[in-house]
């Protein structure tokens, strides 16, 4: 018999057979399919910027927001706006102060992560509904700030022309060039979560998100974790805004509107509230939805809507959790197999029983 491991916050069996092998076989499939996706579509100037590029960086921006409320208990509705603040930093530094790219990615990087710290300062003290409030006023406090201020981010207008940069070694002009660039960005963060939740920070985070309390009694300081936590997640997103404003060329309110805001969460919950790598296909979902929707109908946000609501409806967990929906579903009729197959045989009779006055 196999002993439990200790996850943090619980006991749990090891994994075994297809609940161990299958995430790394699905996992390995997917890669392949979007290493290769450039070679098998058919028009890849239309594909590759208007749903590959757009897919990485809109995952990326959700999977800080997965991050959060995953292994910190938290839902934040700033990541959109430190974003946006990151790609108001590249383009600041590029058309304002005319400096390379490299140098205002870096400042960009940098910007929104002082600004994730910044948020958690202010709202890591509260949880629940309360700091889902504050981070979105906080977004909507710089989303009014951005459409206002002439001399930064000028205004409606916004920063322009912000053109992909030509390496040594790459050229990311070249747009299959560029959907490289984004992957190998993705990948990387994607691990990077990963490895911050199964190292000690993140164990420490998981205990903090179910016992706040008794982690506190223990000596731990809630209040810097979660603020770690956020300036943690506020480097993926800021990562995630670089490539967006690399990918419109611009930057400008509109990237940190409501709407944004609202897009990146439907793309959490429709890949997986609690995945990490389901976002990419919720934001494959929600790129093909705003491309195509238009040859069906013109109401793009009622059929968004629908298509959140049959998620929410029919797989709770989002798209990454219906293969694991679909095996408990089939382990219940497996167990239910032998209860009915005892229901529908015929009762045995037993014999009667033959006493010692009946023999005589």
């Amino acid at each position: 018999m196999t002993e439990p491991q200790f996850t943090g916050s619980m006991f749990r069996q090891p994994r075994t057979g297809f609940a161990k092998w299958g995430p790394i076989v699905f996992g390995t499939i997917v890669l392949i399919v979007a290493l290769s996706f450039p070679f098998i579509v058919d028009r890849p100037r239309f594909w590759l910027p208007n749903i590959g590029i757009r897919s990485l960086w809109l995952g990326i921006i959700a999977m800080s927001l997965v991050f959060l409320n995953r292994y910190v208990g938290l839902l934040s509705l700033s990541q959109v706006a430190i974003a946006g603040v990151s790609a108001y930093g590249v383009g600041f530094v590029v058309v304002k102060l005319e400096l390379p790219f490299l140098v205002g990615a870096l400042v960009g990087i940098i910007v929104g992560t002082l600004v994730a710290v910044m948020v958690g300062l202010i709202a890591a003290r509260t949880k629940a509904i309360y700091f889902l409030m504050i981070t979105l006023a906080i977004g909507q406090v710089f989303y009014s700030w951005a459409s206002q201020s002439i001399e930064v981010t000028n205004a409606r207008r916004g920063l322009a022309p912000i053109d992909r940069p030509e390496f040594g070694f790459v050229d990311l002009t070249n747009i299959q060039n560029f959907y490289y660039f984004a992957l190998i960005l993705a990948i990387v963060c994607y691990l990077l979560c990963r490895y911050m939740a199964s190292s000690t920070f993140g164990l420490t985070l998981q205990g903090i998100r179910d016992a706040p309390d008794r982690m506190r009694a223990l000596g731990y300081n809630v209040f810097a974790y979660r603020i770690a936590a956020m300036a943690f997640a506020g480097f993926v997103a800021s990562v995630g805004g670089v490539l967006l404003v690399l990918d419109r060329n611009q930057v400008d309110p509109n990237v940190v509107s409501l709407n944004s805001t609202l897009d990146v969460l439907v793309v959490a919950v429709i890949g997986g509230i609690g995945s990490l790598g389901g976002v990419f296909a919720g934001a494959v979902v929600l790129t093909l939805l705003s491309n195509f929707s238009q040859n069906f109908t013109d109401r793009y946000m009622t059929l968004t809507g629908l298509v959140f609501i049959l998620v929410l409806l029919f797989a709770p967990t989002g798209l990454a959790g219906v293969s694991q929906q679909v095996r408990r579903l089939m382990q219940r009729r497996r167990r239910a197999l032998p209860e009915q197959e005892s229901l529908s045989r015929p009762p045995v009779e037993k014999p009667e029983a033959h006493t010692e006055g009946n023999q005589q």
